[in-house]
């Protein structure tokens, strides 16, 4: 669920204009991919890295490394791995499902829809469901009730519902208009989705992504105990996975690389499976941060002159740095993830590398 700030996806940025100034011929993808993913292991010491691409509906996938060392096991499609905040999309879209199916705006205030005790804190009327997906609600990053020093493995894991609302009761959200990223906020918006629609999160997943999307997700994904999952690292120790529990929605998800593509495809067709208005709203630019880079409904955006849009948003938790990407229309996507925390500079710059080969 770790969050790059704003000056590294701008880094990000600025590396995937040096890279597109490669010397190789654009239809030479396949080539440059296999060449990053291989030198990258090796250079960074990586334990594994893997990269699923989709190009006008074909899917090609490059791995290096293992996704478990300890079993001798290689990432393919179908390993699991912790997404991190690339969550936080998911529970956009199902949000924005259940308001739609309710008729609420998703302008209006969260303060009604929060229990009575919460209700009181007048300081939260301000804050609208859109407020809370584009990180303009004032929130902070996380809690400040949150103890990271009780589980500091796994943060999120004993932050429970009552903790998130006796939060609430007291807080004072800060807003200045900007968008300032909160692991809080869209953990709400994920909280909210339940209360609204009477569903668990897993529910919602299933009823309005999983199942109209055509993704036949492991029945273990949300809980990750499959067998066939990638183990990750940090600072060269095992680490475990994250239940995250009450702000599973900001980052809590596990998926596997070819569900990761399924889901993007989906998102960049538009296809019959997919709602058109609640992907178009999703994807509708809502604050800009600079001359280049937007941010929607949880997805962000970067855009060049005559060039096509580029959907993105990364995500990382104490094992996994991770990358997704895709160009509406294009039926062009990349899944990117590295079983290593805090390697998201490397996830990000090679994610927008191939993102901006794909793009031509």
């Amino acid at each position: 669920m770790k969050y790059f700030p704003l000056h590294i996806l701008i880094i990000g940025c600025v590396l995937m204009q040096a890279c597109s100034s490669s010397k190789l011929p654009a239809d030479d993808l396949s080539i440059f991919v296999r060449g990053k993913v291989d030198s990258l292991q090796i250079a960074q010491k990586l334990p594994g890295i893997f990269v699923g691409v989709l190009d006008v509906g074909k899917r090609t996938y490059y791995g290096a490394g293992l996704a478990d060392p300890e079993k001798k096991m290689a990432f393919d499609s179908s390993t699991l791995f912790e997404i991190g905040s690339i969550t936080k999309t998911f529970t956009a879209y199902v949000l924005e499902a259940v308001l739609n199916e309710k008729n609420i705006n998703d302008s209006s205030s969260i303060i009604s829809y929060l229990p009575d005790s919460v209700q009181t804190n007048k300081a939260l009327e301000s804050i609208s469901f859109l407020r809370l997906l584009n990180h303009s609600s004032g929130l902070p990053r996380l809690p400040e009730n949150m103890d990271l020093t009780v589980n500091p493995t796994n943060p999120y894991d004993d932050y429970s519902l009552e903790h998130l609302f006796s939060y609430l009761k007291t807080c004072k959200p800060e807003p200045d208009g900007k968008s300032n990223y909160s692991n809080l906020g869209v953990g709400l918006a994920g909280v909210l989705a339940q209360r609204i629609s009477g569903k668990p999160y897993e529910t919602l997943l299933q009823d309005y992504i999983f199942k109209p999307f055509n993704i036949q997700q492991h029945p273990d994904s949300t809980i990750a105990s499959s067998q066939h999952k990638a183990q990750g690292f940090m600072s060269g120790n095992k680490s475990s996975y994250w239940l995250a529990n009450a702000l599973a929605p900001a980052g809590g998800l596990k998926c596997s690389s070819g569900e990761l593509l399924t889901y993007l495809q989906n998102m960049a067709e538009l296809t019959e499976n997919a709602s058109q208005d609640i992907v178009a709203k999703l994807l509708s630019p809502t604050l800009e941060v600079t001359d280049k880079i937007s941010v929607c409904r949880t997805w962000h955006t970067y855009e060049e002159k005559d060039k096509p849009i580029i959907y993105w948003h990364n995500g990382g938790t104490f094992g996994f740095s991770t990358f997704a990407g895709f160009i509406p229309h294009k039926n062009k996507a990349v899944v990117i993830v590295i079983n290593e925390f805090n390697k998201g500079s490397i996830s990000d710059k090679l994610g927008f590398a191939i993102m901006e080969k794909l793009a031509k």
